[in-house]
């Protein structure tokens, strides 16, 4: 693989990275603001998902280093949301935004590169994933437990 590709890879693996650092803090934030009797369904996904984005920036933090790059210390720009139907819109968004990005990572990792594609496709199964959830909790479609909350959750404080 030349210095170029490799080169740029890197780049895109750091802005990615920078995606999931916001992701983590945005989930983590909105996980902490939410509140209500029946808002600890609603809590524990948020807080699940942004595990799974800071498992992610290790990941690929991991992976820049093995490339032979510097990872950032860059957070993407982070928008919040000040209910229920907002944290769906920014979030789901922002899920799009990463499946298109590993995808074109993807596109340029070649197979001698077999650790960075396993684990770029691990960290894409995981964004599906997550998007799909986002999207059940939208269309009411979620587990018992979670439907009765979707309109009912309200912030512990406006988030601005």
């Amino acid at each position: 693989m030349s210095s170029t590709s490799n080169e740029k890879i890197i780049s895109l693996l750091n802005e990615a990275l920078a995606q999931e650092y916001a992701c983590f803090i945005r989930y983590s934030t909105h996980a902490s603001c939410v509140k209500g009797p029946n808002s600890m369904p609603l809590r524990e996904l948020l807080k699940e998902i942004a595990k799974d984005e800071w498992e992610h920036a290790d990941m690929l933090r991991e992976r820049v280093v093995s490339l032979g790059g510097q990872p950032t210390l860059q957070v993407e720009k982070i928008e919040y949301a000040e209910d229920f139907d907002e944290i769906l819109k920014i979030n789901m968004t922002e899920e799009r935004d990463a499946i298109t990005m590993y995808q074109e990572i993807l596109r340029l990792v070649h197979e001698e590169k077999a650790l960075l594609h396993d684990q770029l496709m691990h960290i894409l199964a995981d964004e599906f994933c997550h998007l799909e959830k986002l999207q059940r909790l939208q269309s009411h479609e979620e587990a018992a437990e979670v439907a009765p909350v979707l309109k009912q959750v309200k912030f512990k404080t406006k988030i601005a």
